[in-house]
């Protein structure tokens, strides 16, 4: 058994799957963003040791919601949380449960688990967006994350006019009323476009709370993707929703844990 953690924005989960992704617990917290990454940890030391012993956990993954450093095994920073900058996650993890962890960005958990055993299975080159708080993304070849240096696939960092995408599309623009569902859902059309033109994958997964607005977000979305895609790409590429919902990031973190702690 290996166990998934993913700290997010709003939620901390931590699952425990076996190596084909099949979850068999899941424990949910709400995050307190008052007491910052020191009140997440504290979190993870009470749910964590119970699991382990129950189910013999043998790796635990992390799936961190910001830019990690592979390289120096460091968070970079979070844009929702603050104490995560420059923040050794993997040692604290392996010192405080005495198990070998794997540290990933959280959207490229994802998109592993949803280009494994969600709805890119079996397809080469998987391009996965979230837009939830903020909007992220994941880029998987063959059954592997490219990350990049230390990240790749942020799309919600590239540029509309002057501003970023995640200003203009994100869950939190919506609730600020800088844009509505349909606006957002063009914006990251625009986006979209640009995307496929340049990375040509075979499926582009669309997850995070906004997607959940159903055909009122996929609509406008398919619509500006259309209009604007590279006509050679044009008939490359499907956009679909997920179809692992809310465990993707502990299901993918958990994968990342099985691969590397074989």
């Amino acid at each position: 058994m290996f166990l998934g953690c993913e700290i997010g924005g709003t939620k901390l989960q931590v699952g425990v799957c076996d190596r084909r992704g099949k979850v068999h617990a899941l424990e949910r917290r709400t995050v307190d963003r008052k007491k910052g990454a020191t009140g997440i940890l504290q979190q993870f030391t009470e749910l964590i040791p119970p699991l382990v012993v129950r189910y013999r956990v043998r790796a635990i993954g992390v799936g961190f919601g910001g830019p990690y450093d592979l390289e120096r095994q460091r968070t970079i920073k979070s844009h929702q949380i603050a104490g995560w900058d420059g923040y050794p996650l993997q040692s604290w993890f392996h010192r405080q449960f005495g198990l070998p962890t794997y540290v990933e960005n959280d959207q490229n958990c994802s998109a592993l688990a949803e280009a494994t055993l969600g709805a890119g299975k079996g397809l080469r080159r998987v391009f996965y967006v979230t837009v939830g708080t903020g909007i992220g993304g994941g880029f998987v070849i063959d059954g592997k994350v490219d990350n990049g240096r230390f990240g790749a696939a942020e799309i919600g960092h590239t540029v509309i006019g002057t501003r970023r995408l995640e200003a203009l599309a994100s869950g939190l623009a919506i609730e600020r009323g800088v844009s509505t569902v349909p606006q957002a859902a063009r914006y990251l059309g625009f986006a979209l476009a640009n995307t496929i033109a340049i990375v040509n994958p075979d499926i582009v997964i669309v997850g995070g709370g906004v997607a959940t607005a159903g055909e009122k977000f996929f609509r406008p979305l398919r619509q500006t993707v259309k209009r604007l895609v590279f006509p050679v790409f044009a008939n490359n590429y499907r956009i679909v929703p997920p179809k692992l919902g809310q465990t993707v990031v502990v299901v993918g973190a958990a994968l990342v844990a099985a691969r590397k702690g074989r």
